[in-house]
């Protein structure tokens, strides 16, 4: 199989490239602190608790495109899929703390749950007042134990956008912690890979799946998923996947809810718009009202064909008034 085309320079070179890309271009905003791979916006809040992540690259728009007001206010990124150590991690901790504290916001994957939890305790040892939360506990396609930690997440964007919002609205550091972990039992998500994208660093397709075939829970950094499905039409795709999530909560018809269609990089407009039409269709005709959902390609797994679906019970009016705060970073659609 022939290796895949990618316009880039050195392997290498593929991560602070693209840093330094996005810096360059949104330099009025954003700066990189020198030596590392962290990137924090150029205007804090004061005494505001400050967010951050560590993630790994390979995935933008996510997770550069999410730093600013009322989102994330400091970002460590890490290798190729791959999470960032501990250390830079600790430096956007230190960056975005305005006097409020940090808070991280934890990918459910086992380098960022170790990372992170180093670099906190680091941030302990040096009195600079952070704590974490793991993002997880949400994707349908993993079993249900009742523990976030042994289920991924799906595109997170409720998750992220609310607690960001949150901290925004003046909260302390444990208030902060309370809301999130309030969003995350609201949410519920699956990923669907249709083709699968390719490695910038191999350039190997990163798994086998047949053409007539779809595959259910494909994972972050391009995991083929555990079931495999015949191909089948969007809006049966939709009342496949919706079924699973609806039964997973449940949600009640009845409920407010609002849901991500996000584009895992070579899914087109076309295909995201027909299935976002399918999934607010089906659920009006269950008895469910529908706020403010979003659709875009928002967090790519490179140019892999695919779907991630979110969908989130919006239980209160504080989560409604934080998924609506306007925010100038750049891959956070207008709502």
């Amino acid at each position: 199989m022939p290796k895949a085309k990618k316009i880039i320079n050195r392997q290498e070179d593929i991560v602070q490239q693209t840093i330094s890309g996005y810096v360059r271009y949104q330099q009025d905003r954003i700066h990189q602190i020198p030596g590392t791979q962290v990137l924090v916006r150029n205007r804090l809040d004061q005494g505001k608790v400050g967010i951050i992540m560590g993630y790994g690259a390979g995935h933008e728009p996510d997770a550069i495109g999410y730093l600013g007001s009322n989102y994330m206010d400091a970002q460590a990124i890490g290798g190729l899929f791959a999470a960032p150590g501990p250390f830079p991690i600790y430096e956007a901790l230190k960056a975005a703390d305005t006097g409020a504290g940090s808070l991280i916001l934890i990918s459910n994957c086992a380098g960022d749950v170790l990372n992170a939890k180093m670099a906190l305790e680091m941030a302990e040892e040096d009195g600079v007042k952070a704590k974490g939360i793991l993002l997880g506990g949400t994707n349908v396609a993993d079993p249900y134990t009742g523990r976030r930690e042994d289920r991924r997440m799906g595109v997170a964007l409720f998750e992220t956008k609310m607690i960001s919002g949150y901290a925004g609205l003046g909260h302390s550091l444990d208030e902060v912690i309370a809301f999130g972990d309030f969003v995350l039992d609201n949410v519920r998500a699956i990923t669907i890979g249709i083709r699968p994208g390719t490695s910038p660093s191999t350039g190997d397709v990163m798994y086998d799946l047949p053409d007539d075939e779809i595959t259910l829970g494909a994972g972050g950094h391009g995991e083929a998923g555990a079931d495999n499905i015949p191909m089948c039409t969007s809006r049966e795709l939709a009342e496949k996947v919706l079924e699973m999530i609806l039964n997973d909560k449940p949600f009640v018809p009845g409920d407010e809810l609002s849901f991500i269609v996000n584009g895992t990089g070579g899914t087109t407009m076309m295909e995201l718009l027909i299935f976002y039409n399918d999934v607010w269709d089906i659920l009006e005709k269950k008895g469910y009202k529908i706020f403010k959902p979003i659709v875009g390609t928002l967090s790519t797994i490179q140019e892999s064909s695919g779907i991630v679906l979110d969908v989130c019970r919006m239980a209160s009016e504080e989560m409604k008034k934080t998924w609506m705060l306007p925010t100038d970073c750049t891959a956070f659609p207008k709502l």
